[in-house]
């Protein structure tokens, strides 16, 4: 076991001094992509990548990871975001290996390594159920944010603004948009808008990058209504803030019930340890 995990560190040392230069231009410019510790092994990742040809032999669950990767990062970077993420995946994949064969001969037992090799094979369904629930707390907090978003406009607008210009002022006058996914989109449909790009093209794009059925509405009530303005505008966006405040109620209560029921098991816990706290010295006087 030894000699096999020296030549699972050989290998991919032997690997990545080869077609490090291959590799090193992509690395660059995407160092950000990877952990600092990384960087020696990332070109064997690269090169196995491309030698085994993963995205042809796995399309179905790449183009899984590719749409997730849309979700959350937009559909420009959602390429390099996807390579990227196999590119970590066959790290920690094969340092899964490489230490299950180490834990195996220090400890004199092969079934580690074949329990290492199963938690190898599970990892990836781990890793893209993670990004799965980043991507639905990304949509939770869009849907949280945008009825916010809506009234504001609606009081804008209302004060005799266009809807671009409303638009640009409620965006502008907020500070934090970095921490918001909702208002970091809108601040880039802010500077295409400031730019002079089309209104209409702007707010389409903003819709896809989004991929939210509730942002889908706002956008194609404002594409309907914003030339006409007024009253019509009004209830458009009046009826659209009902709906979304309530979905706002909804998923409330639905992230309320799932506190709730995390909380169930520490608190069955805690109540077993305060029984055995309490019930311990009566039975020791008893005895």
């Amino acid at each position: 076991m030894l000699l096999l995990f020296l030549v699972e560190l050989a290998v991919a040392a032997a690997a990545s001094a080869v077609f490090r230069s291959r590799y090193a231009p992509w690395l660059h410019a995407n160092k950000g992509l990877f952990v600092a510790g990384w960087g020696f092994w990332l070109p064997a990742a690269l090169w196995f990548m491309d030698r085994v040809r993963i995205t042809e032999h796995f399309s179905a669950a790449i183009g899984k990871v590719h749409q997730t990767m849309i979700g959350l990062h937009g559909a420009k970077a959602a390429v390099t975001q996807t390579k990227g993420y196999v590119v970590r995946l066959i790290l920690l994949c094969y340092a899964m290996f490489c230490l299950s064969t180490l834990l195996s001969w220090a400890a004199g037992n092969d079934e580690i390594l074949l329990y290492g090799v199963l938690l190898m094979l599970a990892l990836p369904f781990v890793q893209f159920q993670q990004e799965a629930v980043r991507l639905k707390r990304k949509k939770q907090q869009m849907l949280m944010e945008l009825p916010e978003v809506v009234n504001q406009l609606m009081l804008l607008v209302g004060a005799g603004e266009t809807v671009q210009q409303a638009l640009i002022r409620s965006i502008s006058s907020k500070s934090h948009t970095n921490s918001s996914p909702l208002l970091a989109e809108l601040a880039l449909v802010v500077q295409m808008l400031q730019m002079n790009g089309s209104f209409p093209r702007v707010m389409e794009e903003f819709s896809k990058r989004c991929g939210l059925q509730e942002v889908s509405l706002f956008t194609t009530t404002l594409l309907l209504n914003y030339r006409r303005g007024g009253d019509e505008l009004m209830l458009s966006l009046k009826e659209l803030s009902i709906t979304l405040w309530d979905k706002r109620k909804a998923l409330a209560r639905t992230l309320g019930e799932e506190a709730s029921s995390k909380m169930v098991f520490p608190m069955v816990m805690i109540f077993f340890v305060v029984m055995v706290m309490v019930a311990a010295p009566a039975i020791m006087m008893m005895n």
